[in-house]
């Protein structure tokens, strides 16, 4: 008699076990697994229900007694201790767009969500508000879903703990109070809103920072049509930014000294603006990551940035910069893009030390002088072309391994082609230059090569067939 209590206690807990079985979910014992909820389940399904997609995409969502578990469907995430649904990344990518109709409300319903990634679709309409229900919501991204648009964003402001925001491609044309809203949200350290039509902001309504984000590290709002009326607002995130990107807007004016107060800034994009004056001798000296390009810049190229010792990105090209190359920049560069400015003199001898420099750019210049000799051998890409470069073809070419883009072309350069080049080539490019000679039959071996340009010289084309056979013939010109 001693064990009826004990049986009807373990009867009582099969059957709630059961019970629990029943709704949907499957409860385990200990630290096993949790299923989902049965309300969020059907959130999840009425969200589905107004998708348009291929049903392959999905296959997993349904009511099937084998698919009543909505932590094992595709994008979802659930905790494993209470089987609440705390993520759903359903992004597609540029190439492959899975998921198109509209972001139903009933995702609102997802009370435990910490992150939402529906980027790379093709969801169109109204953004609906009820996403600030979210309040556990992390990371929200619902970029380049190209036909959504959102006129009011202060809904953001029901989101304290959101952390990273990207509503890239999303149309906010109507958002006027946008840098109001994005004030109240002081936990954000991540905002992308690229390419959104962001109106600008009007210089008479006052923006109040009292309750904004401290903590803002990363800011996108290129491809926008900004002007210089978003500096004071900007420049209240001075002391927090590391990653600023205000590329193709309407900047204009001369180079705000402001920026120079970013002091831990690490990347920087300001290209296609309408940026005029000189760049500034006093820039941090953090940056990893400078884009300049595409503005009215002139003067020269400040000595500062051989102080950059972690600089690996600088582009300085499309510009109206003169006087001569640096001779002392900063030997960490990976890719340097000065072309197409006004710079003269010969190329100086630094590039030989710069070891880690795999891109160099110094094409559409006034340079003269020969190509140095003592030229990095780490170089991908080199483009020299459209200056006034005389001398002979470097036999150094041959030893660089790893050299897929060489142009020369445009110059005064004189002599043979060396027989000794790289056979990395996929595009070389030796044209309108004083070259004679015959065309080596190295060239055969170039078994890469693309693109081949040596017209107007005066080479002698003698190709034997058979070492030219292993090429992918290009366009091969020789005047």
């Amino acid at each position: 008699m001693g064990g009826r209590p004990f049986q009807r206690f373990l009867g009582f807990f099969l059957l709630l076990l059961c019970f629990k079985a029943g709704l949907g979910s499957s409860l385990m014992v200990g630290d096993a697994k949790v299923g989902c909820t049965e309300r969020e389940r059907q959130a999840l399904l009425h969200f589905k229900q107004g998708l348009v997609h291929d049903n392959r995409v999905l296959s997993s969502w349904g009511n099937e007694e084998d698919k009543r578990d909505c932590c094992k469907w595709r994008g979802v995430e659930c905790n494993n201790q209470t089987g609440h649904v705390i993520s759903l990344d359903l992004h597609g990518t540029d190439f492959v767009r899975y998921l198109g109709g509209k972001i139903d409300p009933s995702l609102a319903e997802l009370q435990h969500l910490k992150h939402l990634n529906l980027s790379f679709n093709r969801f169109e309409g109204v953004l609906p508000t009820q996403l600030g229900n979210l309040s556990n919501l992390q990371s929200l991204d619902l970029a380049y879903n190209l036909g959504m648009t959102c006129g009011n964003l202060d809904w953001l402001s029901r989101l304290p703990l959101l952390t990273h925001l990207d509503l890239s491609g999303v149309d906010l044309s109507k958002a006027i109070h946008w840098p109001q809203a994005i004030n109240k949200m002081p936990s954000l350290t991540e905002l992308y809103l690229s390419h959104t039509q962001l109106p600008w902001i009007i210089p008479t309504i006052f923006i109040s920072h009292t309750n904004s984000s401290t903590s803002l590290a990363v800011l996108d709002l290129s491809r926008n049509g900004l002007t210089s009326s978003i500096y004071p607002w900007l420049f209240n995130f001075s002391s927090s930014l590391l990653h600023l990107d205000l590329s193709y807007n309407h900047l204009n004016g001369s180079f705000p000294d402001a920026f120079t107060n970013m002091v831990f800034l690490e990347s920087f994009v300001l290209s296609r603006n309408e940026l005029e004056g000189e760049i500034p001798k006093f820039f941090s000296v953090s940056f990893v990551h400078l884009d300049l390009s595409g503005n009215q810049l002139h003067g020269s190229i400040p000595d500062a940035f051989g102080n950059m010792t972690t600089l690996a990105y600088l582009d300085l090209s499309s510009n109206q910069l003169k006087g001569e190359i640096p001779k002392s920049l900063s030997t960490s560069v990976v890719h340097l893009d000065l072309s197409w400015n006004l710079l003269h003199g010969s190329i100086p001898d630094v590039f030989g030390n710069m070891t880690t420099l795999a891109y160099l750019d110094l094409s559409s210049n006034h340079l003269e002088g020969e190509i140095p000799k003592s030229l990095s051998t780490s170089f991908v890409h080199l483009d020299l072309s459209w200056n006034q470069l005389h001398g002979s073809i470097l036999d150094a070419f041959g030893n660089m391994t790893t050299l897929a883009y060489l142009d020369l072309s445009s110059n005064q350069l004189e002599g043979e082609i060396p027989k000794s080049l790289s056979t990395s080539f996929v595009h070389l490019g030796l044209s309108y230059n004083h070259l004679q000679g015959s065309i080596p039959d190295a060239f055969g071996n170039m078994t890469a090569l693309a693109y081949l340009h040596l017209s107007w010289n005066q080479l002698e084309a003698t190709i034997s067939l058979d070492c030219w056979k292993k090429i992918f013939w290009p366009a091969l010109i020789t005047h």
